[in-house]
């Protein structure tokens, strides 16, 4: 007998939801329509009262505390209003799976043979989404890929953490301007008009979404807006297959280690440079991050090998 696979799709969609890792994230959670859900591992529907009884995904954050919203800011948290207790928030999950299954039917479930499989291989077991949206320009239906990352959108009531998508096709989307698709010098423009911000300043109401609104005590660490519209610009060409910062870095970077000369030390630096900066440490592993391109571009210290 021949061995074979098959691949299929799971559609779904985020909500709002708080991961405790030893600090507090601000997290796009994935729900599947077939009950699996994403928070930054894989977990099956019936599972989820579990995971907020210990407390790695939670639904609210103490005042006086950090959370972090990934790729914007991290801000301390004051006068919480939390619209959920761990047993509405699970019941708003199902809801959220019933949207898009309403018999709630072929909810997976995962086996422990399933389980000891993977651990004996040491591949993580997760459910990491695929941005996507409905290419209204082929006939049927046609998925065109994206990425996401976190914005502040600032609404009537409240600045809202948001999320602003980009496409295959070069257009994005922002979660709470429903119905609009926008060009990267429209994303652009709605930052330059303040209708979208990479942090809250002091004292501004934050909306969490469905999970509730908190005030913003301070402002500890955020991301410059030169360099979140480069993340943004990058996302696109990532996602259109075209080469970002990133890609065009790790060249120039391979490119002088081949040969070391000013021509291609003043290359890397351009390139080094053009990577958003909150984003340069994700060149190298782990361990290193992008030392080794601080040493090149900034040190006088020679390479150890």
């Amino acid at each position: 007998m021949g061995k074979v696979y098959r691949k299929q799709t799971i559609e779904g969609v985020t909500v709002p939801a708080i991961i405790h890792n030893s600090q507090y994230f601000r997290h796009n959670m994935a729900v599947y329509e077939d009950g699996t859900v994403s928070c930054w591992k894989k977990v099956d529907l019936e599972d989820v009262p579990a995971v907020l009884k210990r407390g790695w995904l939670t639904v609210s954050v103490p005042n006086g505390k950090s959370l972090s919203v990934y790729g914007a800011c991290c801000f301390e948290i004051a006068n919480a209003k939390w619209s959920f207790t761990n047993e509405s928030y699970f019941e708003f999950i199902k809801d959220t799976v019933r949207s898009m299954n309403p018999e709630m039917a072929n909810i997976y479930r995962t086996t422990e043979r399933e389980r000891e499989k993977w651990e004996k291989l040491r591949i993580g077991f997760t459910a990491t989404p695929s941005y996507c949206k409905v290419n209204a320009e082929k006939f049927g239906y046609d998925l065109l890929d994206g990425d996401c990352t976190n914005v502040f959108l600032q609404t009537d009531g409240a600045l809202m953490v948001s999320a602003l998508y980009a496409y295959a096709d070069g257009t994005f989307t922002v979660d709470g301007i429903d119905g609009k698709f926008f060009t990267f010098d429209d994303v652009e423009k709605l930052f330059k008009d303040k209708e979208l911000r990479v942090a809250p300043k002091d004292g501004d109401i934050i909306s969490l979404g469905a999970l509730g609104t908190v005030e913003c005590a301070s402002c500890d660490s955020r991301v410059k807006l030169k360099e979140k519209l480069k993340e943004i610009e990058n996302k696109s060409l990532k996602v259109q297959k075209k080469p970002d910062a990133h890609e065009r870095c790790i060249r120039a970077y391979h490119a002088y280690l081949v040969e070391p000369t000013e021509f291609y030390k003043e290359r890397l630096r351009k390139a080094y440079e053009a990577v958003p900066e909150h984003e340069r440490c994700f060149l190298g592993d782990m361990d290193s991050r992008d030392s080794d391109f601080r040493r090149i571009l900034y040190s006088n210290s020679k390479r150890e090998v």
